[in-house]
Parts: C-alpha cells; sequence; structure tokens
C-alpha cells in the first residue's frame, strides 16, 4: 500500500503547506503500518523538486499519443510514482485563491494519464491547503483539488474528527482569530484536521485492499 503526497508549494524551504502535509502522511503512515501491511508506506514529492513544461494545448494526448513536452521534463518520473500509489494527498497553498502556477502546469499536464485509460481512477484522494489569511482563499483551493480528483476519477474522501470541532480537509493559515501571526507548527485545528485527513484517506486504502 502507498500513499503518495504532493506539496504543490513552490517553496523549496519553511514551507507551511508541506508542514501540514508531513503531518497526513504521518497520520497514514500509522494506519497503514497497523496489522500485517508490512510493506505499506507513504512518499512526499515537492513539486518545486522537478521541471515542469506547460501544457501547450497540442492534444496530443487526446489522439493518445505521449506527451512531446515529456521528452523535456520531469513528468514521467512523477507519473510513475502516482501509477503505483493507492492514495494521493495533494497539498496547495492558496495563491490568489487558486493553486500555484507550478502545480497547475502539474495539472494540466496530467491530462495524458486520463487519456490513457484512466490512469489514476479509482485511487482515494484528499486535499490540504493554507493561506495567509484566515479567509485567504482556502475552500476555492479545495473545491479546485477536489474537482480536479473527480476529473481524474478519483475517490475523493474528507477527515472524519469530531462533527463539532474539525474541519473535513486540511486547512490553516498564518493569521489567527485574532487578527495576530503564527506558525503553522502552532495551529492546531490545521495539524489536527491535516492528520484527520491523512488517516481518512489511509483507512480507506486499506479497506479498498482488503
Amino acid at each position: 500500500m502507498l500513499v503518495v503526497g504532493i506539496c504543490g508549494s513552490p517553496k523549496k524551504e519553511r514551507s507551511a503547506t508541506r508542514f501540514l502535509l508531513q503531518q497526513a502522511l504521518e497520520a497514514a503512515s500509522e494506519v497503514l503500518s497497523e496489522g500485517d501491511a508490512k510493506e505499506a508506506t507513504t512518499l512526499l514529492l515537492n513539486i518545486s523538486d522537478f521541471e515542469i513544461r506547460p501544457c501547450t494545448g497540442c492534444d496530443s494526448c487526446v489522439r493518445q499519443k505521449p506527451c512531446p513536452e515529456s521528452e523535456l521534463d520531469d513528468i514521467p518520473k512523477i507519473e510513475e510514482k502516482l501509477r503505483h500509489a493507492d492514495g494521493i494527498i495533494i497539498a496547495a497553498p492558496s495563491y490568489f485563491t487558486s493553486v500555484p502556477g507550478i502545480l497547475k502546469n502539474f495539472i494540466d499536464r496530467s491530462r495524458s494519464m486520463k487519456m490513457q485509460n484512466h490512469e489514476l481512477s479509482d485511487k482515494v484522494f484528499g486535499a490540504i491547503t493554507y493561506a495567509g489569511l484566515r479567509f485567504g482563499g482556502q475552500e476555492a483551493v479545495v473545491d479546485f483539488l477536489n474537482r480536479y480528483a473527480i476529473a481524474q476519477g478519483m475517490i475523493v474522501v474528507g477527515a472524519l474528527g469530531s462533527p463539532m470541532e474539525d474541519g473535513i480537509f486540511g486547512s490553516g493559515s498564518l493569521q489567527t482569530d485574532e487578527g495576530g501571526w503564527r506558525s503553522p507548527k502552532k495551529d492546531e485545528l490545521a495539524i489536527r484536521s491535516s492528520r484527520n485527513l491523512g488517516k481518512r484517506v489511509a483507512e480507506i486504502v486499506k479497506t479498498f485492499k482488503s
């Protein structure tokens, strides 16, 4: 069993988005390793570590031909990891209420995986986001990511924490409710919700595998 997390932040260092994704993958790993699951693991991919060229709209993938850009960048490396994944979590910061351009390039280019007989179908999917402001477009980002997963035929799940206290997806902000600022490590609700999401993705993966 494998759960792959994709960090959609362009930041190489000190990424709050990556921190929440790490929390989710840690919780997922704890669930996957329970019982007799000796080959269960998680993998974090930083989108900033890969060269990803933008889609040119050539429609080669629609004709089920190889994407010409894939000979020039790292998309095949990401595709290979995702083919082996049972669950996928994408974490993205809110950039003007949407995902960063580097992540959108990956999303556009992954169209070829859909055209090649729905290679991402039936994989369990969860979304995480982070923003500077308390109301900084987090729900718009998660909605975008979930719609992307649905378009790929993935199975979208939400976190199952306390119905009165926890969120249904991982989400946080630098801004506090009081108007001050904080480190993501002090955003207890974001951490808890992200871990709940990772746990839920792993639980559904195990259910399908059994």
